[in-house]
């Protein structure tokens, strides 16, 4: 397949030794009830206005014009038993926390949330590599918005950031992703009460398939960009070698194959219907991927209208090296539809 495809596999090796150090204990299939069955509004409701706020403001930020906000969680968990070990156990994710950066050191008149992907440790890696083409070649302000259970929001048990986000335990799992669909559309409501004409969000990998469910949810995003994702999450969990350990721990519960997909259909992720127009949706994707089939890609991008796609040569973990390319698509499918 080429230079990405091998990248991929051998990040799928090497994620072995770092999922391998150890799994959940808590098998919680049982406790799935909630969560199924119901339509993607139901499972994740509107937050209210955020009404706390927090600016931590220092020189350094006020010279660099990069601001940390943060407020405290409002997301409502559906299982007993979870809420009830989440507030024993992981109270860490209870402070939401982002990072708001405006290059001009005023406000523009766009703003893109920028939802990162699985195991980022914080955004500096953004702030110093990413952002600063987007915000000067895109010319929007951008809010990165911390994931539960990574970085700051991390509990101090686990070994690695984003250890306790998808995993075998399952209802931790789909609370994690409520949790992120639940700040993220919080930091849209804000930003737009900031001012901000425009709106959009953007995600790599688990925070592009968060992307894609926002555009499934009211009040839409102006637009979204998803970056190298699907939302074909049961075919991830059976075939993407970076989830071997979550597949494993499920054997090991006692979950196979047809148990999985069955759970997967009745959460309903995978067929989450867009309420955003295809017009205001760029996909952005590899055709060496290894962990997002591109044949998966190509067959939900039918599905969902055809919106516009941009297809980089690489692979998953190699986007980086396509990014200028990857920026002038962003900035050409803005010109061209959104502004």
């Amino acid at each position: 397949m080429g230079f990405g495809h091998d990248v991929d596999l051998a990040a799928g090796w090497a994620s072995r030794h770092l999922h391998g150090l150890r799994g959940p204990k808590n098998n919680t299939v049982s406790e799935l009830t909630p969560y199924l069955d119901l339509t993607t509004a139901e499972l994740n409701p509107e937050p209210p206005a955020l009404t706390d706020v927090r600016v931590h403001d220092t020189l350094v930020s006020n010279l660099l014009s990069r601001t940390t906000l943060s407020w405290r969680r409002a997301h409502q968990i559906l299982s007993p038993a979870y809420r009830a070990r989440h507030d024993r156990e992981y109270r860490a994710t209870d402070t939401v926390w982002a990072r708001w950066l405006r290059p001009d050191g005023t406000r523009r008149k766009d703003c893109l949330i920028y939802v990162p992907g699985w195991l980022e440790p914080g955004s500096w890696i953004e702030e110093a590599f990413v952002f600063p083409r987007f915000t000067r070649e895109l010319n929007l302000d951008v809010l990165h918005v911390a994931l539960p259970f990574h970085g700051p929001r991390n509990p101090r048990s686990a070994l690695f950031s984003g250890e306790y986000f998808w995993t075998a335990d399952l209802v931790r799992s789909f609370e994690a992703v409520r949790q992120a669909l639940f700040d993220t559309r919080a930091a849209m409501g804000w930003a737009r009460r900031q001012g901000y004409e425009r709106v959009g969000v953007s995600g790599i990998s688990l925070g592009g398939s968060l992307t894609m469910l926002l555009a499934c949810l009211d009040p839409v995003p102006d637009y979204i960009i998803p970056i190298v994702a699907h939302l074909r999450l049961a075919e991830a969990v059976e075939n993407a070698s970076i989830l071997w350990r979550m597949k494993r721990d499920l054997e090991r519960f006692g979950i196979h194959e047809a148990e999985r997909r069955r759970i997967f259909t009745r959460l309903g992720f995978d067929s989450a219907t867009p309420l955003l127009p295809p017009d205001r949706q760029l996909w952005v994707e590899a055709r060496e991927d290894a962990h997002i089939d591109p044949k998966l890609v190509q067959a939900q991008w039918e599905e969902r209208g055809r919106p516009p796609i941009h297809w980089i040569s690489g692979g998953h973990m190699t986007f980086p090296l396509h990014l200028a390319e990857i920026t002038r698509s962003m900035r050409d499918f803005l010109d061209r539809n959104i502004r």
